[in-house]
C-alpha cells in the first residue's frame, strides 16, 4: 500500500508507469472507488472544558427568638423623655423644638423594639453546593480520516476531512507529470 496525503479536492501527484503521456503536464478530475470505510485520525488537543466542582457546606437555619417581655409604659415614657432631653441639646430656635420632638419619638421607638422577637440561627444543615469552573484538559478530537482508494491498479491512502464508506466514489484532481 502506498501512502499519500491530500484532501478530496486537492491535487494528488501520481506517477503512473506504463501510461503514455504528452510532453506537457495534464490535470484532470477522476472518480475513484473507496475500498473500505475511512479510519479516524485522532489528535490530542488542549481545550477548556466545564468541570463540576461540589462541596458540602453548613447552611444556617433561622428561627424566631423572643426578645423578652414587652416594654412597659413607664419604660416607653422614660425613653421618650430621655430622647427629648438629648434632642433639646441639639439645634437652636425652631430647630430645637423639632430636635426635641424627634428625640422623644426615637427614644420611645427604641424602648418598643427592645421587647420584639428577632431572627437567630437555631441550627445548621448540610447541603451540597456545586459550581462549574472552566479548566484546561487534554481531549481526543478527530482531526481527519484515512481513506483508502483504488487507482491505477494500486491502493492509495489519502487524508480526507470527511469519512467515506466502502464502495463510495470520490472525485479527485489528478495531476500527471511525465518523468524526465
Amino acid at each position: 500500500m502506498k501512502t499519500i496525503t491530500a484532501t478530496a479536492t486537492s491535487a494528488i501527484a501520481i506517477f503512473a508507469a506504463g501510461l503514455m503521456l504528452a510532453s506537457t503536464a495534464q490535470a484532470q478530475t477522476m472518480l475513484v472507488k473507496v475500498l473500505q470505510e475511512s479510519d479516524e485520525i485522532v489528535s490530542q488537543i488542549y481545550k477548556e472544558v466545564p468541570v463540576k466542582s461540589c462541596r458540602v457546606e453548613q447552611i444556617p437555619i433561622y428561627g424566631t427568638q423572643s426578645g423578652g417581655a414587652q416594654a412597659s409604659t413607664a419604660d416607653v415614657v422614660a425613653s421618650a423623655i430621655f430622647g427629648g432631653l438629648l434632642g433639646n441639646q441639639v439645634g437652636g430656635g425652631t430647630g430645637k423644638d423639632a430636635a426635641t420632638l424627634l428625640g422623644a419619638i426615637a427614644g420611645a421607638d427604641m424602648a418598643n423594639k427592645k421587647g420584639r422577637d428577632k431572627q437567630v440561627v437555631v441550627g445548621h444543615k448540610q447541603q451540597e453546593v456545586c459550581d462549574v469552573v472552566m479548566q484546561q484538559r487534554t481531549v481526543s478530537q478527530v482531526s481527519g480520516y484515512k481513506t483508502y482508494i483504488e487507482f491505477g491498479d494500486n491502493i492509495w491512502q489519502m487524508t480526507t476531512t470527511i469519512p467515506y464508506t466502502t464502495g463510495e466514489f470520490l472525485r479527485v484532481n489528478v495531476d500527471i507529470t511525465p518523468a524526465e
